[in-house]
């Protein structure tokens, strides 16, 4: 996509927020001496560079307090309000940032920052081919009656096109959060056809992974490409709010956060986790900054919970041994020690669902492909690509929770020799498997904001290699009975990068 999409104000369009836990009340009259532990750095860095302007923040207090009102106390005003998260998303003057950092109750602070999609409207090819489906293995599964019958894929994006590839039923669910659902910019129609298309269009030509699972469709991003992550969030309580009733299994999440932050403290990986806990694999896009030092420190894919998705030139052959890894595949390890991202899968120069008429369509004529489809690249279309693999895996496998799905893909992938060794998930091993792998991710610490609303007290002072999560039923905690009060999100631009 061309830069203007990629490139926000940040204060009118803000994205990830300051993430600040605050008691009811509690400023002094005088000004307060800041803490700088109560805030990321992104957040003073901001405030130097904007000293007289308003901060965009997101608020969390504890569940006793009304993140609202400690915003009001310290001069500013509430944007917006999400279900998921106990905060408040609020422009806050940038003098009174010291005031708020030392707020009673207050325990974190996140700078609301920009993010962007991670596809590339530039990396074109004139011999395009459609061979992902094959690379991954899913022609396999599909032998065998599996097509993904059934699975719920909802895809926050731009909106889905009601393409014949989907069906007259498949469409199952069109939710509008910025507009109509419609797709006038055109990248969650391929995104959304490379998971589920069932190449209608084509006669089964450009046919996506999981042809007869259903697409849940969460439109997010406005016609030019933009949105707020108030927006992903509130996308993310329509999932978690409809599970059962459209039987989602997996969320595609195709953009990537802005602002590098610890999966610990950050808005966005606390949103993806909760979902995860609640039994829906979220697959995420790696991001497009190859091999840079903090190429993989992003949310939601520096989360450990996720599955993260790097992307595979498949050279135009179905045999994966001669793929070949994008310079702009994002790969390294996180800010925590992850390495990332989890699996690879094609990603370049597919083809899938065109949105006619749409911004990407008018903005790049080369990319259509016959009257109906598009050619795009990037990790956007490789976490496509994995969420369909994973509904092929999860109608084998109902009864495997996200972290096995997760592990299982990785514990059989096949390494591609290039950087980063990475590992191209293959459905029918995956599907293969006897038992489900153990989910050692249960071992490992969720983000201290669902912590701090599940109640565990001090989870900071936790020794966590001697809790056993395996004992702990996070359906059984009463998430309903948590205030999670506002937060606003700020902007999400779908960005391009180029080869």
């Amino acid at each position: 996509m061309s830069s203007s999409f990629l490139k926000s104000p940040v204060l009118k369009l803000p994205v990830l927020a300051l993430i600040l836990f605050a008691v009811a009340f509690g400023f002094a009259p005088a000004r307060a001496a800041s803490d700088p532990s109560r805030a990321d750095t992104s957040v003073w860095a901001y405030r130097d560079a904007h000293p007289q302007g308003a901060l965009p923040l997101i608020v969390q207090s504890e569940r006793s307090a009304d993140p609202a009102a400690l915003v009001r106390a310290a001069g500013g005003t509430v944007r917006s309000d999400l279900g998921i998260i106990h905060a408040v998303a609020a422009d806050v003057p940038a003098d009174r940032l010291g005031d708020l950092t030392v707020a009673r109750g207050v325990n974190w602070v996140s700078l609301d920052s920009g993010v962007s999609a991670t596809d590339n409207s530039f990396d074109y090819s004139k011999f395009p081919s459609s061979v992902y489906p094959q690379e991954v293995h899913a022609d396999k599964a599909w032998s065998n009656g599996n097509s993904g019958q059934g699975i719920g894929i909802a895809v926050l994006d731009t909106g889905v096109f009601a393409s014949k590839d989907f069906g007259a039923s498949r469409l199952t669910a069109n939710v509008g959060k910025v507009g109509s659902s419609a797709d006038g910019f055109g990248h969650g129609s391929h995104v959304a056809g490379l998971a589920a298309g069932n190449g209608a269009n084509s006669n089964g030509k450009y046919v996506g992974v999981a042809p007869q699972a259903n697409v849940i469709n969460v439109k997010i991003g406005d016609d030019q490409g933009f949105a707020t992550i108030s927006d992903v969030i509130n996308g993310l309580q329509f999932v978690l709010d409809n599970q059962v009733r459209y039987n989602i299994r997996v969320v595609n999440l195709s953009l990537k956060s802005d602002a590098a932050q610890s999966y610990t403290t950050d808005p966005l990986d606390a949103a993806v986790e909760f979902l995860t806990f609640r039994g829906i694999l979220v697959v995420v896009a790696a991001g497009n900054l190859g091999s840079a030092s903090d190429a993989v420190s992003y949310a939601p894919a520096n989360d450990p919970f996720v599955l993260s998705v790097g992307a595979l030139d498949d050279m135009g052959t179905a045999d994966f041994k001669d793929d070949q890894v994008p310079s702009w595949s994002s790969r390294g390890t996180t800010q925590d020690g992850f390495a990332k991202p989890d699996v690879s899968v094609p990603g370049r120069h597919l083809i899938s669902v065109l949105s006619p008429n749409s911004v990407l369509a008018t903005a790049f004529p080369a990319n259509v492909v016959g009257n109906d489809y598009f050619q795009l690249s990037g990790t956007s279309m490789a976490a496509g690509v994995a969420s369909g693999a994973a509904a092929l895996v999860i109608n084998a496998h109902p009864d495997w929770t996200p972290g096995q799905v997760k592990l299982a893909f990785m514990q059989t992938a096949s390494t591609i020799s290039g950087p980063g060794n990475s590992r191209i998930a293959l459905v029918d091993k995956t599907i293969a498997l006897k038992a489900p792998p153990t989910d050692t991710t249960l071992n490992i610490k969720p983000n201290f904001l669902l912590l701090t609303a599940a109640g565990i007290a001090d989870p900071q002072s936790v020794n966590w290699g001697s809790v056993s999560w395996g004992s702990i039923s996070w359906g059984s905690i009463s998430w309903g009975s948590i205030s999670w009060g506002s937060v606003s999100w700020g902007s999400v631009s779908w960005g391009n990068v180029k080869d």
